[in-house]
């Protein structure tokens, strides 16, 4: 899965909030996060929660799922 930041200097911290939830991220790119795919719809539904924190904690950085 990959997630698409709109402005690049989220990019790090978004690996950094997925990481210390026990996430696996890898900064593939100024914009992209990637993650292990996802085997179930649990894993994106976690995922998703995931970053429906990370808009209240950075109402600014606007993510996209680019699965």
């Amino acid at each position: 899965m990959q997630l698409v930041v709109r402005d690049p200097a989220y990019t790090s911290r978004l690996a950094s909030f997925l990481e210390s939830l026990g996430q696996s991220p890898v900064v593939s790119g100024p914009a992209h996060v990637d993650l292990e795919p996802l085997s179930t719809p649990t894993d994106r539904a976690e995922i998703e929660v995931y970053l429906r924190v990370w808009k209240v904690l950075y109402p600014d950085a606007e993510v996209e799922l680019a699965c």
